[in-house]
């Protein structure tokens, strides 16, 4: 009896361990940061939106005549500018995402197959020190080379 239980756990445990999980992705590092991103660039997006909004209600409020429309016309300007900007960035967040499951699901049946180790360790350090570099702001100076961003006046 006790052998029946026993061949019964190790069979369900063996087709537990066979299944291959229809989103990989959802436990890919890379794949999570691009959708906090994504969210991130979607909340600028709506909240430029609301300015430009309030930006378009100032300007027709302007008294003629008086210099103050080319400051709100400029603001106006300005503010469409970061507009266009955001929605590429959510854009590319987008496209980046879609890219990244399709890659993601494409290495997890490669690993299940025993190719690349899933996730790949090396990849995912790869991808943090480009983010940081990407992030970090550098001040150059041609006679000591990089520093990073130094408040002025201290050395």
């Amino acid at each position: 009896m006790f052998k029946k239980y026993l061949l019964f756990i190790l069979m369900l445990v063996s087709i537990g361990c066979a299944k291959i999980d229809s989103t990989p992705e959802t436990s890919d590092e890379i794949y999570r940061d691009l959708l906090v991103e994504l969210d991130i660039a979607k909340a600028s997006l709506e909240s430029e939106e609301k300015n430009l909004i309030k930006l378009q209600e100032e300007q027709s409020k302007v008294v003629p005549q008086t210099g103050q429309i080319k400051f709100a016309m400029k603001r106006l300007y300005e503010t469409k500018a970061v507009l266009e900007k955001l929605t590429q960035q959510k854009q590319f967040f987008e496209i980046s995402i879609e890219l990244r499951k399709q890659e993601v699901r494409a290495r997890y049946l490669e690993a299940r197959k025993g190719g690349r180790p899933w996730p790949d360790k090396k990849e995912i350090e790869d991808y943090k020190s480009t983010l940081k570099l990407q992030r970090e702001k550098f001040n150059w100076d041609k006679n000591k080379g990089t520093k990073k961003d130094v408040p002025r006046g201290t050395k």
